[in-house]
């Protein structure tokens, strides 16, 4: 008996899913910058005409992670965090890394992700744009500011201060990805630059 067109639509959203999946983890192991598609072919155990059947190259599967995935996700808060502003901006970043590492894999390698976005270089334009808006290092820098100036931010170049927030953003991130330890709280994290 031949399928009904709701059982082949279901098929290629599942396949779909699939390529999304391993694409998400390849940027998140790899980086986007050496990232080919063949990593992301291999790991979804497919061939590149499939992955060229639904997205026409690596930029398209990155824009669809970026609409599909990165919601509810750190890259939210920074939108967020920065409308809050200063010292609960702070907070709000926080408690995005400390969630990703309760989460989920996924949760982890969006977070691995949009934390790496300042440094990718071969973004097309839609992805330039959204690691503009959500670089969370320039973004922590104009919160230390702000927190500085209310005065609940330890003093120094908020520059220098944000890129320690940053860095233990990272490593923090990095523990839970490898499974290091306990998932360290957003008060733990704030402690240490704010007041």
């Amino acid at each position: 008996m031949p399928r009904t067109p709701e059982q082949n639509q279901n098929i290629k959203d599942k396949r779909r899913g699939k390529l999304l999946l391993h694409a998400l983890k390849a940027f998140a192991v790899h980086g986007y910058d050496h990232t080919a598609i063949d990593d992301i072919t291999k790991a979804a155990k497919c061939s590149h005409g499939l992955f060229y059947h639904y997205f026409p190259s690596k930029e398209a599967v990155f824009e669809a992670l970026i609409k599909e995935c990165f919601a509810d996700s750190i890259a939210d808060a920074i939108p967020e965090a920065l409308a809050l502003g200063g010292a609960s901006g702070i907070r709000r970043l926080a408690q995005f890394v400390e969630d990703a590492g309760k989460g989920s894999a996924k949760d982890l390698a969006i977070a691995v992700i949009v934390l790496g976005l300042g440094s990718v270089k071969n973004l097309d334009e839609a992805g330039r744009r959204f690691a503009k808006e959500h670089d969370v290092l320039l973004a922590l820098t104009k919160l230390i500011k702000q927190a500085q100036e209310e005065g609940k931010a330890v003093d120094g170049n908020p520059k220098e201060v944000a890129q320690a927030m940053f860095d233990l953003f990272l490593g923090a991130i990095n523990r839970y990805v490898n499974k290091e330890g306990v998932v360290l709280s957003s008060d733990v994290l704030c402690a240490l630059v704010l007041k």
